[in-house]
C-alpha cells in the first residue's frame, strides 16, 4: 500500500471510529427531551414541578440568575423533581442535565390583583392533518409570541393514549412552550382508555403517570394564581359511558364530593375573585358532543357555588356562549362585554392541531359566536382584577373574537 493510500486508510479509518463514538454518545447520553413544567401541588409561589424524557437521572440546575445557576435538585423519581422554597413573583433559570437554559416564573402571592395571562389550548391529537403535530406546531409557533404565566389545555392531547411514540413527539414539539410555561391539563377521551369493555374504562393508561406531575390524583385537581381558582375536572370517556350509565362525577362518587368542597372553599375565601373550571366535554354544544348527564352531574355545582367561566375542548370549533344560571340564559347588552354576568359563562376552545369539524352551534339558545368557517384555535385568557379579557386567534395568528368579562368583587 502506498504511503499516500496508507495515509487515506487512516484519515478514513479515524472519521469512522469518530462517527462510531458520537453516535454511542446520543445513544447512552441522549440530553433530557420532552421538558415540561406544573404547578404539581402545594403553593403556586414556592414550588413548580419538572419533567423530562430521556436520561432521567439527570440533575437540574437552577437560580435566579442564568449565569449562575447555583441550586441543585435530583429527580425524586425518574424524570421527575419538584422544587420547594422558591420565593414569589420571582424569575428563575434552569436546566435539566444537559439541555438548553429555561426560565419559569413562580406566582404571585395569594391575591394579588396584577394582570396574569393564561395560554388555552385544546385537542392536539394527532390525526388527520395532524399526524406528526404540524398543525400544534404551528399554533405553538403563534403562542410563543406572546409572554404566559402558564397554559391550561383541556384535553385530547394525543390521538391513541397507548402510543408512548405520541406522548413523546408531542412534549418534543411543545418543549418551547412547556418547558418556560407550567402545562395544566386534563385528559380528553383519546388520552384515556375508551373501550367500555376493559375493566380500566375511562382511565389513563399507565404511561400517563410516567409522563405527568400534576396536583392530587393528576385527573381532578385546583390551584390558585393571584386572584384566581382554577380547578381541572375530568370528564373520561363521558360519551362512551352515558350509554352505560357510568358518567363521571355522579353525586355520590369521591370526586364530587371534592369538587364540592373544593368548590365551597374558594368561595368562601375572600382573596379569590374568580373560579374558573376546565374540562374535556363542554356543557353547551351542537349535536352529539353535548353529553346530558354530564351536564347534569356539573352545572348544578357550577351554580351553587358561582363558577365564573367553564373551558372545555372535544368539538374541534370555537363556540362562545352566554352566562347560564339554573338553565336561565343572561342577556348582555354588549356582544363583546358581559357586565357583572347572572351565571358560568361557558366556552369551547378546540382544536390546536385535531382535524376540524363542521361548523354548527350558531342556533343554540345560548350561542354568541361562532365562527363560520373551519379554523384551528388557540386563546389567550388575561385576568386583571374584576377584568377578565378573552382572545382567541387562528393558527395564521389573526384574532377572531374577544370577550370582556366585568365582575362586581
Amino acid at each position: 500500500m502506498k504511503p499516500s493510500t496508507l495515509l487515506n486508510y487512516s484519515k478514513s479509518k479515524r472519521t469512522m471510529q469518530h462517527k462510531v463514538f458520537l453516535l454511542l454518545i446520543s445513544v447512552f447520553f441522549s440530553p433530557p427531551k420532552g421538558i415540561h413544567l406544573s404547578w404539581n401541588g402545594g403553593n403556586t409561589s414556592t414550588t413548580i414541578g419538572i419533567t423530562w424524557l430521556n436520561d432521567p437521572e439527570a440533575v437540574v440546575l437552577f437560580g435566579t440568575d442564568s449565569n449562575h445557576l447555583n441550586k441543585k435538585a435530583r429527580p425524586q423519581s425518574p424524570g421527575k423533581t419538584t422544587l420547594h422554597k422558591l420565593k414569589p413573583a420571582t424569575r428563575y433559570y434552569y436546566k435539566v442535565g444537559a439541555s438548553a437554559i429555561y426560565s419559569f416564573k413562580t406566582a404571585p402571592p395569594l391575591g394579588d390583583k396584577k394582570e396574569i395571562v393564561i395560554g388555552v389550548w385544546s385537542d392536539t391529537q394527532n390525526n388527520g392533518g395532524n399526524y406528526n403535530f404540524e398543525q400544534t406546531d404551528t399554533i405553538i409557533g403563534q403562542m410563543r409570541k406572546h409572554a404566559f404565566d402558564f397554559t391550561l389545555h383541556t384535553g385530547d392531547i394525543v390521538e391513541n393514549g397507548s402510543v408512548e411514540k405520541s406522548w413523546n413527539n408531542f412534549f418534543d414539539i411543545a418543549e418551547p412552550l412547556n418547558a418556560n410555561y407550567p402545562f395544566m391539563s386534563v385528559t380528553g377521551n383519546h388520552d384515556v382508555i375508551n373501550k367500555d369493555t376493559d375493566s380500566n374504562f375511562q382511565k389513563p393508561f399507565p404511561i400517563f403517570y410516567n409522563l405527568f406531575n400534576l396536583p392530587r390524583d393528576q385527573l381532578n385537581y385546583s390551584y390558585d394564581y393571584g386572584n384566581t381558582h382554577f380547578v381541572a375536572v375530568n370528564s373520561g370517556y363521558a360519551q362512551g359511558a352515558e350509554k352505560k350509565g357510568a358518567v363521571l362525577l355522579d353525586v355520590n362518587s369521591a370526586d364530587y364530593q371534592w369538587l364540592e368542597a373544593d368548590l365551597a372553599k374558594a368561595k368562601k375565601n375572600k382573596k379569590i375573585c374568580w373560579t374558573i373550571v376546565y374540562c374535556h366535554y363542554p356543557l353547551y354544544a351542537f349535536g352529539v358532543s353535548r353529553i346530558p348527564t354530564w351536564h347534569e352531574h356539573l352545572q348544578g355545582l357550577l351554580d351553587k357555588y358561582g363558577v365564573d367561566l367553564c373551558l372545555s375542548g372535544h368539538r374541534h370549533v370555537y363556540e362562545r356562549h352566554t352566562a347560564v344560571f339554573d338553565s336561565h340564559i343572561w342577556e348582555p347588552r354588549d356582544q363583546h362585554v358581559y357586565d357583572n354576568p347572572v351565571g358560568t359563562v361557558y366556552i369551547t376552545n378546540g382544536s390546536a392541531g385535531g382535524s376540524l369539524q363542521g361548523v354548527g352551534g350558531s342556533d343554540l339558545p345560548t350561542m354568541m359566536f361562532t365562527p363560520k368557517e373551519k379554523q384551528h384555535t388557540y386563546a389567550i385568557m388575561r385576568i386583571r382584577d374584576n377584568h377578565l379579557y378573552y382572545e382567541v386567534f387562528n393558527k395564521a395568528g389573526e384574532k377572531m373574537d374577544h370577550v370582556e368579562i366585568v365582575k362586581v368583587w
